[in-house]
């Protein structure tokens, strides 16, 4: 089973907090982040512990997700670094949102043989090397 996050979970949120802000929510409050597509673009939304769904203060940072699977991850680019947030559906209840593990990657980073598969918010492939 997996675990929460192993850094401090409150560090964790203001890190998420600073990086993609949500429309008047912290992260401390989601209890699930569902991706949605309703017309040709993909969305990411929180859902709240008080059952309010809300968007991102910044919503051209998310670019893509890995599945709609129990196990997956949450593409952003944040400064020209792609931050990924792997959320587990078995951490309902235990961490912030259900997220195992955060990485933000850096620029210099870029260099590797194999690729991460994501999917775009427009539908097409996105590749990130893997570290």
């Amino acid at each position: 089973m997996p675990q929460p996050l192993k850094q401090d979970s409150l560090d964790a949120v203001t890190l998420l907090d600073d990086l993609i802000p949500l429309r008047e929510a912290s992260h401390t409050d989601v209890v699930e982040y569902s991706v949605e597509v309703p017309f040709c673009y993909a969305e990411c939304y929180a859902l709240l512990q008080d059952g309010r769904k809300v968007g991102f203060m910044e919503p051209r940072k998310f670019i893509g997700w890995s599945s709609h699977k129990p196990s997956r991850t949450l593409l952003f680019r944040v400064n020209g670094a792609h931050l990924e947030l792997d959320v587990e559906d078995e951490l309902a209840g235990q961490a912030p949102g259900k997220i195992h593990n955060i990485t933000l990657e850096a620029m210099a980073l870029r260099c590797a043989d194999t690729m991460r598969k994501f999917i775009g918010i427009d539908g097409e492939l996105v590749l990130l090397p893997t570290t």
